[in-house]
């Protein structure tokens, strides 16, 4: 039964206690009643439950230890019976107060799955930039960036700047291999150092398994053409290419689903100032 069965089955339970007229633990109804009590609790709680056992535990009578036939106990069986079905009434509503809090949850945790998807695809929330260790200056330029579209440097993991990925005795290829998931976009600073290094060339090759989205930014003298047949170069972009990095914004903004976008003249005015420093690096 889902939580909701659940929840029906105990207000059934309480619907049909008006059936409950006579308070005597041996009126008919009330056996009916209290017989199915016990049939719904088994179902909805288990046999070996809590909830069970307390049930069992209510009398609904007075359980005389010497009863003879000139002894009256009928004050007594009605005092314990009103306090059991009370007792059993009250749980009833306690329990299901308890499972639509359980459902609220659940209908909660489905929302936020919702949020997570966006326009048929799940949200990203990790963006891991694969890259030489000696174009290290381009990447700082990138996640200046990726820090002004609105992503926080919690979700960026790096290997060359501390706190944005290996911690003081990480394994790099372990740290490497958790973070590409299905939720990460991967970023490739393809420059010739990147060419003619074996671990990003092989970082490339686990991502193109592991990941859905990745995109090559190619820092001159690298060109569209050295990468074809390799990366899909239509979804690539060279690292000074500000018009490029409009459309990454724009990409990155519904993969993360960005509620707080920056505006594109405070995004612009920091890009510029970005691509400006990245230009001089180029020239170096």
């Amino acid at each position: 039964m889902n939580v909701k069965q659940k929840i029906n089955a105990l207000k059934k339970l309480l619907e049909k206690s008006t059936m409950v007229t006579v308070e005597d633990s041996s009126d008919p109804n009330f056996k009916a009643w209290k017989n199915l009590v016990e049939r719904t609790f088994i179902k909805v709680f288990g046999k070996e439950s809590t909830e069970f056992e307390h049930f069992e535990k209510l009398e609904f009578y007075y359980p005389a230890i010497v009863f003879t036939a000139s002894t009256d106990y009928t004050n007594d069986h009605l005092r314990v019976f009103r306090e059991d079905y009370k007792i059993l009434i009250d749980s009833i509503n306690q329990y299901i107060e308890e499972l639509q809090e359980e459902e609220d949850t659940g209908e909660k945790a489905a929302d936020d799955l919702k949020t997570v998807k966006t326009n048929g695809f799940k949200k990203l929330t990790r963006i891991f930039i694969s890259h030489s260790s000696k174009d290290a200056n381009f990447v700082e330029e990138i996640i200046d960036l990726l820090e002004a579209i609105g992503i926080e440097s919690t979700q960026i993991f790096c290997s060359s700047f501390e706190g944005y990925g290996l911690d003081l005795g990480d394994n790099f290829l372990d740290v490497i291999k958790d973070e590409l998931s299905s939720d990460c976009l991967v970023l490739f600073l393809i420059s010739e150092n990147f060419n003619k290094s074996p671990v990003c060339l092989c970082e490339m090759g686990a991502t193109w398994v592991l990941t859905k989205e990745h995109i090559p930014i190619l820092i001159p003298p690298v060109d569209y053409s050295n990468i074809k047949g390799v990366l899909p170069s239509t979804q690539g972009l060279k690292i000074n290419e500000p018009l490029k990095f409009n459309l990454l914004k724009e990409k990155i903004e519904k993969l993360f689903n960005l509620k707080n976008k920056t505006s594109m003249s405070t995004w612009e005015r920091k890009r510029d100032r970005v691509l400006a420093r990245i230009e001089d690096l180029i020239t170096k």
